[in-house]
């Protein structure tokens, strides 16, 4: 009996996690570096579901339900925290969790997170992180060797702020002539991430006093063309030089 519990558990999760990426597949927030990884929905909304996570239900002072059901010292509360799409969590059992947030669709994250009772027993939940006025709902399945169970669970969250899409990257001036008497031109790049690289083409023509910063001073060197080049995130800007 002890086994097909276990077994109609590990279904009752797979189902769900295959029900949650279909459900919930408005935006893929996962990355290489998942830690500074942007969070957000596809209106650009950010949201942060960190919080102290308190049994919601009527008169329930235990996290998992059911009640006296879960190993080792029974929670009562979750504290999550979340770094990108990475989660970190700290409970009452002195127990830490780890997982993450796999994608986000109009406030509702679906997210996993494994680790264990204070009995030893592993556990894996996976279930999703509900925004609302300033509130996420956790609704969630707890899964351990012979047991399968759930949590409902809310906490005070931050506000969701706006992730503003990169859109264009410009350069000023655009052109430049560089002559003996006026041998040098400061050069700013403004848009982008605010992150900037320098390069050009022609360094018999002109040196560049930076490679990286919004503003660079060209210094001419010798008559010719020369062609400066900023980026930033994937955009990329020119101006043109001549050197007389």
């Amino acid at each position: 009996m002890k086994t097909l519990r276990t077994v109609s558990g590990w279904m009752l999760l797979g189902g769900l996690l295959l029900a949650m990426a279909g459900a919930l597949a408005g935006c893929d927030v996962d990355s290489v570096d998942s830690t500074t990884a942007v969070p957000s929905d596809n209106s650009g909304k950010i949201y942060n579901y960190s919080g102290l996570y308190l049994p919601a239900g009527t008169n329930v002072d235990l996290l998992v339900f059911p009640t006296n059901r879960q190993s080792g010292v029974k929670l009562t509360w979750l504290r999550l925290l979340q770094y990108g799409t990475v989660l970190e969590g700290y409970d009452n059992a002195n127990k830490t969790w780890t997982g993450k947030i796999s994608s986000i669709n109009e406030g509702n994250a679906s997210f996993t997170l494994e680790g264990t009772t204070t009995a030893g027993n592993h556990v894996n939940v996976a279930g999703s992180l509900r925004y609302a006025d300033q509130n996420s709902t956790m609704d969630a399945t707890w899964i351990e060797p012979g047991f399968s169970g759930s949590i409902f669970a809310r906490a005070a969250v931050s506000a969701p702020s706006t992730n503003t899409p990169i859109t264009s990257l410009s350069i000023s001036p655009t052109s430049a002539t560089l002559s003996i008497g006026n041998s040098t031109r400061t050069f700013t790049a403004s848009g982008g991430s605010g992150n900037y690289t320098w390069t050009h083409s022609n360094a018999s023509c002109g040196s560049l006093s930076a490679t990286t910063g919004n503003s660079i001073t060209y210094t001419r060197l010798a008559a010719g063309t020369d062609t400066l080049t900023v980026s930033s995130e994937g955009f990329v800007a020119t101006a043109s030089i001549t050197c007389q």
